[in-house]
């Protein structure tokens, strides 16, 4: 029995085999992507473009050119540069591009807290911050403010048990960036706390951070200086205004500050953290720290889970340690 001889590839079979192979490659290939301030993005390769302006080749479209004012970020990848889950590619080119105007990230955050320490309330607190990156400085404030009216949890009977919760804590860094992972930093916060005694406490200072990694995916990023505290605190009852005492001494300071893209733009993990040593007669020391995640809905709209801490060694005659309040908040992005 004769088989039939197979009849040599022609010209159109191996035109599908080239077109197969080529397709075949395709997953490896990557793209460019512009991330608008409105939450919109544009995925394709990037070309010259003139000054204050950035343009990019989209496939079936052409070249789209947007100001630089209109780009939140912008992600250049390609073949030369690690993958995202890379640890080398958190320190490469994926570093978030920063317009020659800087770029503006302001939000504000209302929220339900249930709080627990030296008081026990369930109320409302409100969390902002406004932060500018430039090429050369970033400036970031901060401004957490609980007011209610909160059942404070003491331990001695000179003091009433119902108090207005005015807690107010405002911190400023700026950091001035020479190379690509070295900063200096200056930063003052302003605190006050009636119902720790506290009227108020000012703290400057100045000091050296590094960066250890930033991308599109996130930022991890430490500090460490001298400080100044100024502190005004009560040693009478809430209910007089006599018995304050000043307080002037030097601190060391130790700051951490984090956060991560768990889902990209959409689901947020961040933590902060501030130790300040204080350097007394009687050395004591305060832990300030704030840990959650967000989901931001859209552009524009965002939910929170927050658990802000506090601790100090040697508080106020009566106090207790450690503050802590957990806060589910919804927020803006302006």
């Amino acid at each position: 029995m004769h088989r039939k001889a197979a009849n040599p590839p022609t010209h159109r079979s191996l035109t599908r085999i080239g077109v197969i192979a080529v397709l075949s490659l395709a997953p490896a290939a990557v793209a460019d992507v512009v991330h608008f301030t409105n939450g919109d993005r544009l995925t394709g390769d990037l070309v010259d473009a003139p000054a204050d302006f950035i343009a990019i080749d989209v496939p079936e479209v052409g070249v789209v050119t947007v100001p630089r004012t209109r780009v939140a970020r912008v992600e250049e990848t390609d073949a030369a540069h690690p993958q995202a889950g890379d640890a080398a590619g958190e320190k490469s080119g994926t570093a978030p591009t920063v317009p020659p105007d800087g770029r503006w990230e302001a939000r504000a955050d209302l929220g339900m807290a249930v709080a627990t320490g030296n008081t026990r309330a369930a109320d409302l607190n409100f969390v902002a911050g406004v932060e500018r990156h430039g090429p050369r400085f970033d400036n970031v404030l901060g401004v957490t403010l609980h007011k209610a009216r909160a059942q404070a949890d003491v331990r001695r009977t000179d003091v009433g048990t119902t108090t207005t919760k005015d807690q107010i804590d405002v911190d400023y860094n700026l950091r001035w960036k020479y190379g690509e992972t070295w900063y200096a930093v200056a930063s003052f916060e302003y605190f006050q706390d009636p119902i720790k005694d506290i009227d108020q406490r000012a703290t400057t200072g100045a000091g050296v951070g590094h960066t250890f990694w930033e991308s599109e995916r996130g930022a991890l990023r430490t500090d460490a200086g001298v400080s100044r505290v100024f502190e005004e605190f009560r040693l009478a009852p809430l209910a007089t205004g006599e018995g304050k005492q000043s307080d002037n001494n030097p601190a060391l300071r130790w700051g951490l500050q984090f956060n991560r893209w768990l889902v990209a733009d959409r689901l947020e993990l961040f933590h902060n953290n501030q130790l300040l040593h204080i350097l007394d007669n009687e050395p004591s020391s305060v832990w300030d720290s704030d840990t959650g995640i967000r989901f931001h809905v859209n552009s524009r709209w965002l939910a929170a889970l927050r658990v802000d801490l506090q601790h100090e060694t040697a508080p106020s005659a009566g106090r207790r340690k450690t503050d802590s309040s957990y806060a589910v908040a919804v927020g803006v992005k302006l």
